[in-house]
């Protein structure tokens, strides 16, 4: 019960952040929240250790080099499958070089469902927060690769992320 009451907390926050930084934007006439593209995603995780994948979507910038970029993630190994699901922001440092760094921060939820064989089998959700840094540069027209790290601030997520990325 009381992880189901944080989960509804953290969606809330979620919204309410989503909804402050939109309306922020709006008023400052820069907005370009909508849908840009999307992309996939693959890497491996550490505590738990393991391989995980996913799909992301470019949502635009809330102000000039701000963006949105959620994000779902499953992963498999360690006797367990986890599911995180971010609602992230990142702030990109040169928008003008070839390869360009980036830094920000997920919120979101995490599902674990701990395998038969598991001591205390049975599934958690919780609340999700990491922290998120990495480079990306231009492949093709339209095509993007990225590198980058996560760690996980909250009980259930990963500690360390590695992971690499295509958006299109």
């Amino acid at each position: 019960m009381r992880a189901n009451k944080c989960a509804y907390l953290t969606v809330a926050i979620i919204v309410l952040a989503i909804g402050v930084f939109a309306s922020k934007a709006m008023a400052q006439e820069m907005s370009g929240i909508g849908f840009d593209g999307w992309g996939i995603r693959a890497g491996l995780s550490s505590d738990p250790d393991q391989v995980y994948g996913g799909v992301h979507f470019d949502l635009g910038e809330f102000t000039k080099d701000v963006r949105f970029r959620p994000s779902v993630e499953v992963g498999f190994g360690d006797d367990r499958t986890l599911i995180q699901m971010l609602a992230e922001v990142h702030y990109v440092f040169s928008t003008f070089q070839p390869l360009k760094p980036y830094a920000g921060a997920g919120l979101g939820l995490t599902y674990v469902n701990y395998d038969d064989d598991y001591p205390g089998d049975g599934s958690e959700t919780g609340g999700s927060l990491n922290a998120i840094g990495g480079v990306e540069t231009k492949l093709t027209q339209g095509m993007t690769i990225f590198f980058e790290v996560k760690v996980g601030l909250a009980h259930d997520d990963p500690d360390l992320k590695f992971g690499v990325g295509l958006s299109w």
